[in-house]
C-alpha cells in the first residue's frame, strides 16, 4: 500500500517537486517552486511511512530496545539504498531483497571457506562495506540502474549501442556557480 501510493505520489504535482528540489533547487526554484514548503512536505512524509515502518517493526518484534538498532542493522538499511539503487522505488525493492539473501548466501560461504577465515568475526561487516565500496565505484544506480540497461538491451536489442550509458557529468549548469 505504501509503495502505491509513494508511486502515485511522484506522479503528482507534489511528487514532481520533490524531484524537481532533489535533482537542483536552483532551478526548481526558478520554476516558481517554493523549495523550503517543498522541504517541509516531504520531510513529513519521510517521517508518516518511517514512523509506520517502526510500528510495525515492533508490532512484529513485540519488543523494543536501543540496542535493536546497532550499527550493523544501520548499515543493512543503508545497503538496501545504495545497492538497490538511489532514488527509485523499485531500486528499494531490489536493494532490501538483495539483502534479506545475502546473509543466507554468507552462511553458506562460510562453510566453504577455510575456518580461519569463515569464523573471523567481522566477515559481514566487512562484506557490507565492500559491497557499498564497490557498487558506488561500479554501478551508482545499484541493481536497479543495471535493470534498466537490461531492459533497454532488449527493447532496442539490433540497434543497441553500448555508448548510450555512458557517464555524463551529474550537475546542471545552474550549478556551477556554487
Amino acid at each position: 500500500m505504501v509503495i502505491w501510493g509513494a508511486s502515485n505520489l511522484f506522479r503528482a504535482p507534489a511528487g514532481r517537486s520533490f524531484v524537481a528540489v532533489r535533482d537542483s533547487e536552483l532551478s526548481a526554484r526558478c520554476l516558481g517552486v517554493n523549495v523550503e514548503w517543498v522541504k517541509i512536505q516531504s520531510f513529513g512524509v519521510s517521517a508518516a511511512i518511517t514512523g509506520l515502518a517502526g510500528a510495525l517493526l515492533a508490532h512484529h518484534l513485540t519488543y523494543l530496545a536501543p540496542d535493536v538498532f546497532g550499527v550493523l542493522e544501520s548499515l543493512k538499511l543503508m545497503l538496501m539504498i545504495v545497492v538497490g539503487g538511489l532514488g527509485s522505488i523499485l531500486g528499494a525493492i531490489f536493494g532490501a531483497v538483495f539483502i534479506s539473501i545475502l546473509p543466507v548466501a554468507l552462511s553458506f560461504l562460510k562453510d566453504i571457506l577455510p575456518p580461519s577465515v569463515g569464523q573471523t568475526a567481522g566477515l559481514e561487516p566487512l562484506l557490507f562495506g565492500l559491497i557499498i565500496v564497490l557498487v558506488i565505484v561500479f554501478e551508482p544506480l545499484g541493481i536497479y540502474g543495471r535493470w534498466m540497461k537490461l531492459r533497454y538491451f532488449f527493447e532496442t536489442f539490433p540497434y543497441y549501442r553500448k555508448s548510450s550509458f555512458v557517464r555524463q557529468k551529474t550537475y546542471l549548469k545552474t550549478e556551477r556557480m556554487r
